[in-house]
């Protein structure tokens, strides 16, 4: 059955390019010290995040683990130098259906990490809105 479950899964360490679709949000999480509550003094920690549209689970690294679907990913917008133009492009975005196109993703191991899967972004698209299924009359 695990075997079954890893099929399914999607494999980070043999994936180049990860493709995603949900809607993207912008939240700002609590930080260093106490990682509780910004009003209380912890660093703000503003985060892009996009909610799947169907849940996944993800295999490859230490802190993935294949029978734990999830439905929520923490998008990192710079990889080692910032593109203004994808922020640019995300804050646009934000509160739509998207499309995400990914690399280097890992399982989230520290409290700097607001997802379960973190994926560095390549590109964004709008995306179409999803169909909603036919209603029988």
């Amino acid at each position: 059955m695990a075997c079954a479950a890893n099929a399914a899964c999607i494999d980070v360490k043999q994936t180049d390019r990860l493709s995603f679709q949900g809607t993207l949000s912008h939240k700002i999480f609590p930080g260093p010290p106490n990682f509780e509550d910004v009003r209380k003094g912890d660093a703000r920690e503003p985060a892009y995040i996009l909610t799947l549209d169907a849940p996944v689970c993800a295999v490859g690294d230490d802190f993935l683990n294949a029978s734990e679907s999830f439905d929520r990913i923490q998008l990192l917008p710079n990889d080692a130098r910032p593109d203004r133009a994808l922020s640019r492009k995300l804050r646009r975005l934000v509160g739509k259906r998207v499309s995400v196109q990914g690399a280097s993703a890992f399982g989230a191991h520290t409290g700097h990490h607001h997802a379960p899967l973190l994926v560095s972004v390549k590109n964004i698209t709008a995306a179409p809105a999803r169909r909603s299924p036919p209603r029988l009359k």
